[in-house]
């Protein structure tokens, strides 16, 4: 380096980092495997992608991670804004500014009847909330039941009642697949035949348009 204190921006994934399930995966020319020593002799490196605040390699090599809770992967995770000030000699003091959002983000484990019990006198009954219920036995109209006492249940989990096993283990290889190789199957299921390449064409670019649209929202 020059001696001028060095600053670095960069969207990448560092090797070792934590990752969370609402970001979109970066493995393109191995970049999901970024060594963090390639960005030790900057005085800081501000990196963007993963959602969790954390540092690699060192301190100064850090993700701030998002402002706002998208997954409920990130139901623990604490948000907050980084604050950076490094002198004429390249010296940097980091600070975390913690976020407090209007709505939080939770997950709630338990029987159905606990978590209803808990709502009703719940000071944050407001958050967004996924349940997660221990009950085995069928339970009629549960996110209604959910949403009288927790108006913004989002999602819901029956771990008693999910398949295990093998088969959960094929269950979530098959929502890793891309929305291009999910059409693909939905499609062949339906109809008995495979997408013809003209419709393969149509639906890769209007993935890509809903995705250009979401970037710019």
């Amino acid at each position: 380096m020059s001696g001028r204190p060095t600053v670095l921006l960069s969207h990448c994934f560092i090797d070792g980092g934590s990752e969370s399930e609402s970001e979109r995966p970066l493995s393109i020319g191995g970049a999901d495997r970024i060594a963090p020593d390639l960005f030790l002799p900057y005085s800081y490196v501000a990196l963007g992608h993963l959602h969790r605040p954390q540092f690699k390699g060192a301190e100064h090599v850090r993700y701030s991670g998002s402002l706002l809770k998208y997954s409920f992967s990130e139901a623990n995770q604490n948000k907050a804004v980084t604050l950076v000030d490094i002198d004429a000699a390249g010296d940097v003091s980091i600070a975390q500014v913690a976020l407090e959002p209007r709505r939080d983000m939770r997950v709630l484990d338990g029987a159905l009847a606990d978590i209803l019990r808990v709502g009703a006198t719940d000071p944050a009954a407001d958050d967004y909330v996924m349940a997660r219920l221990s009950d085995t036995h069928a339970i009629l109209d549960i996110m209604g039941k959910l949403r009288e006492v927790y108006p913004n249940t989002l999602h819901l989990e029956r771990p008693g009642l999910m398949p295990r096993g093998a088969l959960a283990e094929t269950a979530k290889a098959v929502l890793k697949k891309g929305e291009l190789a999910l059409f693909e199957d939905f499609f062949n299921e339906v109809n008995g035949a495979p997408v013809s390449d003209e419709q393969r064409a149509i639906v890769a670019e209007t993935l890509k348009a809903l995705r250009s649209a979401e970037a710019q929202t």
